[in-house]
């Protein structure tokens, strides 16, 4: 799932301002001028970070974010593992589990995708700053639901509050695209994404948890139930520090609101797809790999390769500290260098991390034997650090922040203000289409052939991508005259 899921799945951000003359902007907000590739900005680093960071409501809206990485990378590192401990205990049969799994997700993604469609006029249409507040209020009564779950109705009722949240999310994440000065939005998505290195908290406390004799389901719970208080803080937050709204004006708007609604998403999608038409191609194959490998790739390490809960939790700790500095990286890089570059160099090692998955069960360790034996019996805690699946895992991880910090940078640099909710809720909504193809015949093939063909199939369609990356042209076309005032 993909916080969003963006949450994932990071979540999705925010913006708007006061209508009252009286009142002047308490921060900048200028409007995107038209992308341009080459050189963005010539400050240094630190002046760079400086700038970006005195725009206020970015500065709130990151501090929040970071409770979002500390509970996001629950939901998705350990979503399928908690998935099938819950269901083992009512379902008898083994075989439905993961079906049942994929079913789960299937109607988790359907309702998000609903609420994101209806969630781009919402966000264009209303404030922006209270919807970033209800994002977070609604996930933490979903995280709470998930938390006191008993049973898989209610655990199902917890999941589906979470995806009604995606109704709201847009136009959250149309907020924080405007508290960002342009020609930094690079850096300023870098810093942003590196709220996924408070992953580390979440993670230390499942270690804890289940270092102390919790159940891994028991664990999980007790650490949504943190997370729901969490969130209602953050929520609270926003409602005090965030900027107030800026009010977008729009010309020729129909009286019938079923009518504009229509028209605007209708209008979202045109544009979507005359300014970036083979980057949409691109993230749409993108979704449908990542859909793929998500489904089974915690699954495979604890199951095939036989790596323990704590295994894993350490593993993405030490992922998740290396993280943070290359995000910040990779999103001054784009500002300076433009994007193809920046594109093709982190996608290209995405077919490397799945091959090297691939081929963990015949090569273990990265390292010769005759070294692991003594490091392994000198310091048993690094075993699974020296593990091929680790590097591949490790590898995987980090590619998809930096992809994903360069997706959010690019869509920042390509669209129109007045647009970028909608735009954002049909972008989501098309890969989310992808997306929820995969986790019904990934569910079916792993538990009748295993991960290896699921994962093969991720594998190909990645080089897929990279052909594409190198051979055509994915930088946004110029937004017609017509699409600048809708």
């Amino acid at each position: 799932m993909p916080d969003d899921t963006v949450e994932e799945k990071t979540e999705t951000q925010e913006i708007q301002m006061t209508s009252d003359p009286i009142i002047p902007p308490l921060e900048p907000a200028p409007e995107t001028p038209p992308p341009e590739e080459g050189p963005k900005t010539e400050k240094g680093f630190w002046a760079s970070v400086k700038t970006v960071l005195a725009y206020r409501s970015y500065s709130v809206y990151l501090v929040t974010s970071w409770i979002l990485g500390i509970f996001g990378i629950i939901m998705e590192s350990y979503l399928m593992l908690f998935l099938r401990d819950f269901m083992l205990l009512y379902i008898p049969d083994p075989n439905f589990v993961y079906i049942a799994i994929g079913l789960f997700i299937v109607l988790f993604m359907t309702i998000e995708l609903v609420a994101r469609f209806f969630g781009g006029y919402v966000g264009d249409n209303y404030n922006r700053k209270w919807l970033s507040v209800l994002t977070m209020a609604i996930s933490g009564v979903g995280m709470l639901i998930l938390g006191l779950s008993t049973n898989i109705p209610f655990l199902l009722t917890g999941g589906l509050i979470m995806a009604g949240s995606a109704l709201v999310a847009s136009g959250s994440t149309a907020y924080i695209y405007e508290q960002m000065p342009h020609e930094h939005s690079g850096l300023a998505m870098g810093i942003f994404q590196t709220s996924s290195g408070f992953g580390l908290i979440g993670l230390g406390l499942v270690t804890y948890f289940l270092a102390i004799g919790i159940s891994f389901v028991a664990t999980i719970q007790l650490v949504f139930l943190i997370g729901s208080i969490c969130y209602f803080i953050a929520a609270a937050i926003r409602a005090v520090f965030l900027a107030p709204a800026i009010p977008i004006k729009r010309e020729n708007q129909a009286k019938n609101r079923a009518r504009e609604f229509l028209r605007q998403n209708a209008n979202a999608l045109k544009l979507l797809y005359i300014i970036l038409p083979t980057f949409m191609a691109v993230l749409i194959l993108d979704a449908l790999s990542d859909g793929f490998y998500r489904f089974v790739s915690i699954l495979y390490l604890n199951e095939a390769l036989a790596f323990t809960y704590g295994e894993i939790s350490l593993m993405l700790i030490i992922v998740l500290a290396f993280s943070i500095p290359l995000s910040i990286t990779v999103g001054g890089f784009f500002d300076k260098r433009g994007s193809r570059r920046a594109i093709l160099i982190v996608y290209s090692v995405m077919p490397i991390t799945l091959l090297l998955l691939i081929l963990a069960p015949m090569f273990p360790y990265w390292l010769p034997s005759n070294l692991v034996i003594p490091v392994v019996t000198a310091f048993p805690i690094l075993e699974p650090l020296l593990s091929t699946a680790f590097i591949a895992i490790a590898m995987k991880r980090i590619n998809d922040i930096l992809w994903m910090t360069l997706i959010l940078t690019y869509l920042r640099k390509a669209m129109p203000r007045s647009e970028t909710a909608k735009m954002l809720s049909i972008f989501m909504i098309v890969i989310m289409i992808a997306f929820i193809i995969t986790p019904v015949p990934s569910a079916f093939l792993y538990t009748y052939l295993g991960a290896i063909p699921v994962l093969t199939i991720a594998l190909t369609l990645n080089l897929l991508i990279i052909g594409v990356l190198i051979f055509t042209n994915i930088e946004p076309k110029p937004i017609p005259e017509e699409y600048k005032n809708l």
